[in-house]
């Protein structure tokens, strides 16, 4: 009879380790309460873009086309890619991806998600024009 422990050890140490990661995610509840939802153009409109942040992932939409990410992290404290690149008034929160990130920022109008020189991969799902747009948050 064949000895199964070591095959049952090796299945709990890797789900040990999914646990791990999945706990290791520095993603804090409040920035998802504070700054996540949807974010479009033309809030009302079910027709438009659409941006949408939670914990199950990042998600840029268009009808059907749609560029999705899951979320690892938040961060207020940096922005962009080098940990000294200057922080642009009215930032936020940074919500990392592994595919890409989204940036939110406010202004006297209310929070927003710019697409236009933070996520260019969007541009083929929302089209060159949409990319200017100010994507304004809808939920709250």
């Amino acid at each position: 009879m064949r000895d199964h422990r070591a095959g049952r050890a090796l299945l709990f140490a890797l789900a040990m380790a999914g646990a791990a990661a999945a706990v290791a995610q520095d993603l804090r509840p409040e920035s998802l309460q504070q700054y996540g939802g949807t974010y479009s153009p033309a809030c009302g409109d079910a027709f438009a873009p659409q941006v949408h942040i939670a914990a199950q992932g990042l998600e840029i939409v268009l009808g059907t086309r749609k560029q999705r990410t899951p979320v690892r992290m938040d961060s207020y404290t940096s922005f962009g890619g080098a940990p000294t690149s200057p922080v642009p008034e009215g930032y936020r929160v940074e919500f990392i991806g592994d595919d890409f990130s989204l940036y939110v920022f406010e202004d006297p109008k209310g929070l927003y998600v710019p697409l236009q020189d933070y996520v260019p991969a969007a541009e083929k799902v929302v089209g060159a024009a949409a990319m200017k747009s100010r994507f304004g948050r809808c939920d709250k």
